[in-house]
């Protein structure tokens, strides 16, 4: 093998040892010696990039409008990313009242939820300091959903909904979770992206393990 030396080319015989290792490294470090201006350059330009950017926060917007203008619900403007969640959690919301009766399980936190395992997803949730809403309003062209959580990435600052399906073994309940499903990705709300579904049988229930890797995975 000939690698090229400062001073021309240098034969490695195959039978020195380590002489795979050796070519392996010179290779790499003659890869590294091409790449480093042009990320260096790219570097440059992102800090460039990052002195001018202005991030777009619809609350400091608003409160910059006079009072006359205040009140518009501006989430309709929002895209991924753009999402407070300090002010996105202190904003009221509309949510699922039928049949209040049958919120009898309690999270950690206090929240009241229809069954045990939305108040463990719920206090999960709390317990990682995840800014959610429970049942929140979802319209979908003709379809109006009440997913069980709304919840914002810490980082990257986009909306997660969560679907938890309880009664997978019952086969109507499980023909109408897919129909939903299907609508989801219809607008765009896509499973390992913005939705996050989980479910659970009679004979397999859903545990706090599963609900702790799946805020681990989608929340981190």
């Amino acid at each position: 093998m000939r690698i090229q030396g400062r001073k021309g080319q240098i034969l490695i015989p195959d039978c020195v040892s380590g002489s795979e290792r050796l070519i392996h490294e010179l290779k790499e470090r003659q890869y590294i010696v091409k790449a480093l201006p042009a990320l260096r350059k790219n570097l440059r330009a992102c800090s460039r990039a990052l002195e001018q950017l202005e991030l777009y926060d619809t609350a400091k917007l608003e409160k910059a409008l006079p009072l006359y203008y205040g009140g518009l619900d501006y989430w309709e403007f929002l895209l991924d990313g753009d999402i407070n969640p300090a002010d996105w959690a202190a904003r009221s919301y509309a949510r699922n009242t039928v049949h209040p009766e049958s919120l009898i399980y309690e999270s950690e936190g206090g929240l009241l939820t229809r069954s045990k395992a939305e108040s463990e997803i719920a206090t999960v949730l709390e317990r990682e300091q995840i800014v959610f809403r429970y049942e929140p309003r979802l319209l979908l062209g003709k379809h109006c959903y009440y997913p069980d959580f709304c919840a914002v990435h810490p980082v990257h600052r986009k909306q997660i909904f969560w679907e938890h399906f309880g009664k997978m073994d019952d086969p109507e309940y499980a023909a109408d979770a897919m129909e939903k499903l299907r609508v989801y990705a219809q607008w765009g709300y896509k499973l390992g992206d913005n939705l996050i579904m989980t479910w659970e049988t009679k004979a397999f229930p859903l545990t706090f393990k599963h609900i702790k890797e799946r805020v681990d995975t989608y929340f981190s």
